[in-house]
């Protein structure tokens, strides 16, 4: 990932080296960045109480406890900055920060409510699998397992980033409009990033040549 810098004239995070005319300061380099993301998704997805954080009904735990949260796991260079600047700049807009509290948009597995809103997108969607399950997903289509959702995303490139974690990638094509057809709601989690609760077999196929 990119690093993240803050302007010294604005204050705002930013992934340019100067900002506002001036060289910026640099907030967290790369490798930090990514790994702090990760860190977050997954105390705000996945396992907030084994950090003794406690999430409200709608997801959002504040900002500081967060931060300290992730102090407590070893990385005590971590402050309230560094989790807004990865907040606001996360590429799939993974977070969401209101005011003094933060939250995780979608992939959760365990229970929160969160209002998304119905949007069926023009263009195609796209999910990243391994092809060893490609016979189950064929017969029985896309099921969330153990999120509450099916990721889908508009992005190609992100679909094969996914795919790419197994040794036999494979990208299926989600059509949309069959979804609505078949009366399942189509809902936008972040900026790429759609959710359905399920995708019947006939309204998904693999691409073959990818």
């Amino acid at each position: 990932m990119k690093p993240i810098y803050r302007c010294r004239v604005c204050g705002c995070f930013t992934e340019e080296r100067s900002h506002c005319g001036v060289p910026a300061e640099l907030l967290l380099d790369g490798r930090s960045r990514e790994r702090l993301s990760r860190l977050m998704s997954g105390l705000l997805r996945h396992f907030p109480e084994a950090v003794g954080l406690r999430l409200d009904p709608q997801g959002f735990v504040g900002i500081e406890e967060l931060a300290e949260a992730l102090r407590r796991l070893g990385h005590r260079w971590v402050g309230e900055e560094h989790v807004r600047a990865v907040a606001e700049l996360d590429p799939k807009g993974r977070f969401e920060v209101a005011g003094s509290a933060i939250r995780a948009r979608y992939g959760h597995s365990i229970p929160v409510r969160i209002r998304y809103e119905v949007e069926y997108p023009a263009q195609p969607l796209y999910h990243g699998t391994s092809r060893s399950r490609l016979d189950s997903i064929l017969s029985g289509g896309l099921l969330p397992m153990k999120r509450l959702h099916v990721h889908l995303t508009t992005s190609l490139e992100d679909a094969l980033e996914r795919a790419r974690r197994f040794p036999d990638p494979v990208v299926l094509a989600v059509d949309p409009l069959c979804l609505k057809k078949r009366s399942l709601r189509v809902f936008k989690g972040g900026k790429t990033v759609y959710l359905v609760r399920r995708v019947p077999p006939d309204c998904l196929k693999p691409l073959e040549h990818v």
